[in-house]
């Protein structure tokens, strides 16, 4: 690829979180996104199919990118409760230092009409770190047997917070995560 269409994806992809965080996800047209990112619709699918094929490609990779790190963050403690209170922890700041990124996923996932099946399965695979978390939280006898989904749940209250409220203190943050905790604590 030469690297003047390296530049326009990047520009396109930008233009996307850009759009999305100020206008919404359903709002997304190709033209404005064209328009925004300075390039041809023509442009815009010359690498990918349609929208759809753009947000979901783009939601994968904002997604892997917002867990990188994670298992390095996850590592910095030892015990189960540390590491359950670390992982939400992380995924806080990565929601502070990324909010535009962190908004396109979560605001496409609560309309995962958007994209396509591929992305759905990527979303719904849970793979490295986090997975590797809840399964020594399922292997634990200190813990609830709870599914993923459960789990899950429970780990996106404090970024739920943060969609509600846009600053959170890392003392609510460790409060929520101790409740959380004690939650799922047998």
């Amino acid at each position: 690829m030469r690297k003047t269409d390296i530049t326009k994806i990047e520009a396109i992809k930008k233009s996307v979180l850009d759009l999305s965080y100020s206008f919404g996800v359903s709002n997304l047209t190709t033209a404005k996104i064209a328009k925004s990112a300075g390039v041809s619709p023509a442009t815009i699918y010359l690498h990918y199919e349609d929208k759809t094929d753009l947000l979901s490609r783009l939601y994968e990779e904002v997604k892997t990118n917002l867990h990188d790190g994670l298992g390095d963050a996850i590592n910095l403690t030892q015990g189960i409760d540390d590491q359950i209170k670390q992982t939400m922890q992380y995924t806080v700041d990565q929601y502070r230092k990324y909010p535009k990124e962190a908004y396109f996923v979560a605001t496409l996932w609560s309309n995962q009409e958007m994209l396509d099946e591929h992305a759905i399965a990527f979303g719904n695979t849970m793979e490295g770190p986090l997975a590797d978390l809840f399964g020594r939280i399922k292997n634990s006898n200190d813990y609830e047997d709870v599914s993923s989904d459960v789990l899950e749940i429970f780990f996106t209250v404090p970024t739920m917070l943060l969609e509600r409220k846009s600053e959170i203190s890392n003392q609510l943050v460790e409060q929520v995560s101790t409740m959380i905790v004690k939650a799922i604590k047998k």
